[in-house]
């Protein structure tokens, strides 16, 4: 019974999981800050995909908003395990939103960790979000997240379609040759 309750555990502390969360947006500030801002314009929007893009802006910010209340399990292997988690996941982060700054505006990115992942920013907010349930041992933050990567997967796909038609075969040849997440 005291694991359940520990699972539903909500309350307004120093110690709750925004801690986490707030590196997750310090680093993406960070990125908007120091690298051009022109291939923010990269980003695509997918209007078939409307309502998933919608339910995917609306489970990331109540992701961090209810991070707020989340208390972290502290002190046990579990937390440091998801702790190592949450580095590794920031780790990809950084590298993947790195080489998309710098890549050329004109053409697909492909160097880096995107020789090795089409989505490596998606994969690396999953680990991130996986250390997060991890520390917090949460089933609000889990179905949350669940939901959030549900949405993804139809964004994915769309944005796929927007670059084979932009990139054409510099971007068919990259999608036969790496994989989508690993």
């Amino acid at each position: 019974m005291n694991f359940i309750k520990s699972i539903f555990d909500l309350s307004l502390a120093i110690n709750n999981l925004w801690l986490f969360s707030a590196v997750f947006l310090l680093l993406n500030m960070g990125f908007l800050i120091l690298f051009p801002k022109y291939n923010i314009g990269k980003f695509v929007e997918a209007p078939k995909v409307k309502y998933c893009t919608m339910l995917n802006q609306i489970t990331y910010y109540l992701l961090f908003f209810v991070s707020v209340f989340v208390p972290l399990k502290t002190g046990s292997t579990i937390f440091y395990i998801g702790l190592f988690v949450f580095i590794s996941g920031l780790l990809l982060y950084a590298g993947s939103l790195f080489y998309f700054a710098v890549s050329e505006y004109h053409l697909p990115v492909t160097g880096g960790i995107y020789k090795f992942s089409r989505h490596p920013v998606y994969l690396s907010f999953l680990i991130i979000t996986i250390g997060m349930i991890t520390v917090s041992l949460s089933l609000i933050v889990f179905i949350i997240a669940f939901l959030h990567f549900y949405s993804l997967a139809f964004i994915i796909k769309e944005e796929e379609m927007f670059c084979e038609k932009k990139y054409g075969n510099l971007y068919t040849d990259y999608k036969k040759k790496t994989r989508k997440y690993l």
